[in-house]
């Protein structure tokens, strides 16, 4: 894959450079390897994530060769990637890397002083979208503190995609929700829906992963339907939202490969 796809080798290639640069140059490789992963298709991400690729980086970290800032930042670009295109990997989860950010996740949570918060919210992003399974202890940890980020700042345009990430790490969150009782955080999703339906202040992905974040809840409470169905009118937005996106694409353009995916990728959605 690295030999015959040029978007693989020089994503590698960048990678490999990482070491070698100061922290402001290692975040504008990481922006660069960004925009490459958001161009691949499933397979080419999956040849970037491998245990080998994430072991380097927990050797990086403590070689102190990179950040744990530009660590996490990279890490969320993948997991931003990797939950967009509905990517099933587990070699985050087998990554030496995985169990470092584990113990920090349950370090941080206990502390009841000198709690960093921020700290931890990037470390429940990273492990909701690059994991394909929760326990019960860290679903308790990180939706809690994801849905936080979304309630403080949902209102604040300048925040908008720092919302989209929360929610599309929350919707990556797909069968293990069934472990979240009935009526945790109902509330704050029927609130936050509302005031999108009112004044559009989410991005079309955001409000997208918030709808997934709830209907996957119907598989374990059923009585969630009319909540769904009628009070936030489940039929009507999503007729409009795929009327919108449907007059986007223009499916005779097959040179616009990336362009095209994008859309369809939300149409999927």
């Amino acid at each position: 894959m690295i030999q015959k796809n040029p978007l693989v080798k020089i994503d590698f290639e960048i990678f490999s450079e990482l070491e070698q640069c100061n922290g402001d140059e290692q975040k504008l490789k990481i922006l660069k390897m960004k925009g490459i992963m958001e161009k691949m298709n499933k397979e080419e991400l999956k040849s970037i994530m491998t245990t080998e690729l994430f072991d380097r980086l927990d050797k990086l970290i403590e070689e102190k060769k990179m950040t744990l800032a530009n660590t996490i930042f990279l890490l969320k670009c993948m997991g931003y990637c990797n939950a967009l295109k509905c990517s099933f990997n587990l070699c985050y989860e087998r990554s030496l890397l995985h169990k470092r950010f584990e113990k920090m996740i349950i370090d941080e949570a206990k502390k009841k002083k000198g709690k960093k918060e921020k700290l931890l919210i990037d470390l429940d992003e990273c492990y909701s979208t690059l994991c394909n399974g929760f326990s019960f202890e860290f679903l308790s940890i990180c939706v809690p503190c994801i849905l936080k980020v979304v309630l403080n700042k949902v209102e604040r345009k300048e925040s908008r995609d720092e919302v989209e990430m929360a929610f599309l790490s929350l919707s990556n969150i797909e069968y293990e929700i069934k472990k979240i009782g009935k009526n945790q955080y109902l509330k704050e999703m029927i609130e936050i829906i509302n005031c999108y339906q009112q004044n559009h202040n989410l991005t079309r992905l955001a409000y997208q992963s918030a709808w997934k974040f709830l209907i996957f809840r119907l598989w374990s409470e059923r009585s969630l339907e009319d909540v769904i169905a009628d009070d936030l009118h489940f039929a009507r937005e999503a007729t409009r939202e795929l009327e919108e996106l449907a007059e986007r694409v223009d499916w005779s353009k097959r040179e616009e490969r990336e362009r095209e995916w994008k859309n369809i990728l939300c149409i999927n959605r």
